[in-house]
């Protein structure tokens, strides 16, 4: 693997200047915004059993039939749209159609069930991928979860075990469980993705959530820890047991057989380090399940170079994907 990989024996090569969370978050934020706009193919849209409406982008359905399929899976409050740097960089490396998974309430969705998880529902993951599997049946699927994501991959992956999908994964900056992976966030995060949350998923859908009981409890959250503690109402559960029973990407992934790559790094302010070596000696244990610990990359950065406007992690997701057939 690593001799197909190596980018992952070289490691993240961060500038003097770029060696710290901090400079690799916003180094993120700039690349992303700085990205060009994609003009996706298709912006599919899904209702589910219970009225909840998802959607997937679709870019390059104009390959042929059995070239192979890239499913992303976004961040926390993110979409396709907020991914588009790392969608076009997976069409440049790769060649491969990628169409992103858009969750409840996220992209340009109106929230039409009163019913949200961040950390998004396994059961309208599937019927994604029904659909996609209905729109391009020749080809192979590949996944990659983005720091939330990841927490909907892992929970996908375990939850199907040997009839998972996907002949491959990636796990971008994952926190692992929940909600104990957000308890280790640098202050100053915390709250501003607490603030970002509360925003994102109660505040812009009151009219359809505020009648739900614990609106209110986990409209005055804190911290991310206590946001997830108080949402289990919101996401259709009796109980914070049941919540994490149903959510929690860790109860189901010993039971894992896809092959997976995981990406952290020792300084993420978010999905901190802490969690990786929390998690270690379980995942060892896992015979397909590789984690790479960079020093430096923060939480979704990894940017290298001397003007740090190259992402390691890119060149490490197009290279372990590859490796296992993913390009066109």
């Amino acid at each position: 693997m690593l001799a197909a990989c190596p980018a992952l024996a070289a490691g993240c090569r961060a500038p003097v200047w770029a060696r710290s969370g901090h400079a690799q978050a916003a180094l993120s934020l700039y690349h992303d915004d700085r990205a060009a706009l994609l003009d996706f193919d298709l912006d599919e849209r899904l209702t589910m059993a219970d009225g909840g409406t998802v959607s997937l982008q679709w870019a390059g359905l104009d390959t042929p039939p059995a070239t192979p399929v890239l499913v992303v899976l976004h961040t926390i409050c993110g979409s396709g749209h907020s991914l588009r740097r790392f969608i076009g960089e997976m069409r440049r490396r790769l060649g491969c159609v990628v169409v992103a998974c858009n969750r409840r309430g996220h992209a340009d969705l109106t929230l039409t069930a009163p019913r949200i998880n961040t950390m998004g529902f396994v059961a309208d993951l599937n019927e994604q991928l029904e659909a996609i599997v209905e729109r391009r049946p020749h080809s192979p699927l590949y996944a990659a979860g983005i720091s939330a994501g990841s927490g909907l991959l892992v929970r996908y992956l375990g939850e199907e075990s040997g009839s998972s999908r996907f002949v491959a994964a990636v796990a971008v900056c994952p926190a692992y469980d929940i909600p104990d992976g957000l308890r280790h966030a640098h202050p100053r995060y915390d709250t501003y993705m607490t603030k970002k949350m509360i925003r994102f998923f109660l505040e812009q859908n009151h009219e359809v959530l505020s009648r739900v009981d614990g609106f209110g409890d986990c409209a005055r959250a804190r911290t991310m820890v206590e946001f997830h503690e108080r949402l289990y109402p919101l996401a259709g559960f009796d109980s914070l047991e049941a919540y994490e029973e149903a959510s929690d990407p860790m109860r189901v992934a010993p039971r894992v057989e896809t092959p997976v790559l995981v990406l952290n790094a020792e300084d993420d302010p978010v999905c901190s380090a802490k969690n990786v070596y929390r998690h270690l000696p379980a995942m060892q244990q896992l015979p397909r399940v590789l984690i790479a610990l960079a020093r430096y990359g923060g939480h979704c950065g990894f940017f290298e170079g001397h003007r740090a406007s190259s992402s390691w992690s890119d060149r490490a997701v197009a290279e372990f994907l590859r490796s296992q057939g993913a390009a066109e």
